[in-house]
């Protein structure tokens, strides 16, 4: 796991970023809890999105992943915006996990009918945002496009989670 602050957004009052790294999985996303506390927000959990086994026959995606990001912030008038990374592909149309020359292609989604990329707002994707007042959660719909002939093994991306607060 990897976190920095990055102190260089002048022009935004009291505003800071906490990136964190993260690895993906193909049979489990793993989003490691970790308390990366900044002015008025931190985030406080992570739970996996678990894609289970990818049937390299269906002609239905796998839609078995879903985490969660949930960011604690305090003071009532704290807003922020979470986006995600794209990851190995740099495009949000279709992320890539990676195993070896092997590639299995996936995305991440805001909601659970799997219609909005979860992204930085370029190419088509969107980004969640929330006032702090408390604990916000917020789910992480994954899915693996069917029809992939990919070989047994462990795929990997990384996946840069940032808050602007």
């Amino acid at each position: 796991m990897k976190y920095s602050i990055d102190r260089s957004q002048a022009s935004m009052p009291r505003a800071e970023r906490c990136i964190l790294a993260r690895t993906v999985l193909p049979f489990l996303i793993l989003f490691i809890q970790t308390d990366c506390v900044l002015a008025n927000c931190a985030f406080t959990s992570m739970t996996g999105v678990s894609f289970g086994i990818y049937d390299v026959f269906s002609a239905l995606p796998n839609n078995n992943g879903v985490g969660s990001i949930t960011v604690n912030c305090r003071g009532g008038t704290s807003s922020f915006v979470m986006s995600l990374s794209s990851g190995l592909s740099n495009s949000y149309a279709s992320r890539t996990m990676m195993n070896g020359a092997n590639s299995l292609n996936y995305n991440l989604y805001t909601n659970a009918g799997r219609t909005l990329v979860w992204g930085d707002g370029s190419g088509g994707s969107v980004t969640l945002s929330g006032l702090g007042n408390g604990k916000t959660t917020l789910n992480v719909f994954g899915q693996i496009f069917p029809g992939q002939n990919a070989k047994v093994g462990f795929y990997t991306d990384n996946i840069v989670v940032t808050v602007n607060f």
